[in-house]
């Protein structure tokens, strides 16, 4: 086991992570906020993911299949994979789950968000499911904790499914860091779009439109402003939070002061690491630059059984190319899906 409690109470951590910061967001509009003002989240080795079953309607998983996990990316969560999930269980017969990252949906709001202690959150995930081993299926941000879990804990991980991101540190574009701080904007006005009770958004339209001078895209928008809090449900029990002064469920004011974002481009140094050999396919959008050709060989520094499958979608795969995604995934899963049809009882979306 790898040690954590050293590494998350550094007292240069902090320090560390506002230099970083520094260069990323030097080009950037000046907030109208004051960052020095920002609380600071608690440490905590480990957190209790959020998590659910995405169950196909009026069928019936068998419990003994390998379970499959999904991990989402940045400023997405459990939800993320709701339709293709629950279509995906159907076809495979397999149990599907999903996670919220820390900082991410209803899971805790904590320090640091490093992918090292992501994978361990994880692990821990896992370990407490008493799972045997699983199919880990991880998207952009999740897809570099889902290596990450295949390299640290590799008994767990009977297949692994990488969608849209590498084994790399590569700068995220400069539309994640506009994205945040539009986020950010938008919680310094809070009192501009909450409702009469102070804590939960009516107007979601306004959220969007002011949103739409940082991100151009309705699709991106509307993922940003699936984290607001609209329901008392969004902030009831959760640790760390003041819902009269935050709107969303990622603490984006943190994000935004302590460098997250660079944190989320990088990739941990693993000198010592032994190579995962079970089956890898690495899911990649051609209108994406987050896996070109030339970054293929990063995969080979830690896999040794890798397979690549290219879709004409940008980085939300699953969104752009719902069919073809279910579609691969099963076949990665059950390798003679091919000669198998479709359950006809299920009423399918996709396929």
């Amino acid at each position: 086991m790898f040690s954590i409690r050293p590494r998350i109470l550094s007292s240069n951590y902090l320090i560390a992570k506002r230099f970083l910061a520094t260069a990323a967001i030097s080009n950037l509009p000046k907030p109208t906020f004051n960052v020095e003002e920002i609380r600071d989240l608690p440490y905590e080795d480990n957190v209790n993911l959020a998590w659910k079953q995405l169950v196909p309607y009026k069928l019936n998983i068998p419990k003994t299949n390998t379970p499959i996990l999904f991990l989402h990316g940045l400023f997405g969560s459990k939800n993320s994979f709701n339709a293709v999930g629950r279509e995906l269980s159907a076809v495979t017969r397999h149990p599907v789950y999903a996670v919220d990252l820390r900082n991410h949906g209803d899971s805790p709001h904590a320090l640091p968000h490093t992918y090292t202690i992501m994978a361990h959150d994880v692990n821990k995930f896992i370990q407490e499911r008493n799972w045997d081993e699983c199919i880990l299926v991880g998207h952009s941000m999740g897809a570099k904790v889902a290596m990450l879990v295949s390299l640290l804990y590799p008994e767990l991980v009977s297949k692994l499914v990488v969608i849209d991101n590498t084994p790399h540190s590569k700068p995220l574009d400069v539309s994640f860091y506009k994205d945040l701080l539009g986020m950010c904007e938008v919680e310094a006005k809070g009192e501009e779009y909450k409702g009469p009770n102070g804590k939960t958004v009516e107007d979601v339209k306004k959220v969007d439109a002011f949103l739409e001078q940082y991100q151009k895209s309705k699709k991106v928008r509307d993922l940003l402003t699936s984290n607001l809090f609209r329901t008392r449900k969004d902030f009831q029990n959760r640790r760390y939070h003041s819902p009269k002064k935050e709107m969303f469920k990622v603490p984006v004011m943190n994000f935004y002061k302590y460098g997250v974002l660079d944190t989320i481009g990088s990739w941990p140094s693993l000198p010592d690491v032994d190579k995962f050999d079970k089956p890898v396919m690495v899911m990649y959008g051609e209108q994406s630059d987050f896996v070109l050709p030339e970054y293929h060989e990063q995969f080979d520094k830690y896999f040794t059984n890798v397979s690549y499958t290219p879709f004409d979608a940008g980085h939300w795969i699953s969104v752009d190319s719902p069919g073809k995604f279910i579609t691969e995934l099963t076949k990665f899963i059950i390798p003679d899906f091919v000669n198998k049809p479709p359950y006809k009882k299920y009423k399918y979306k996709f396929i």
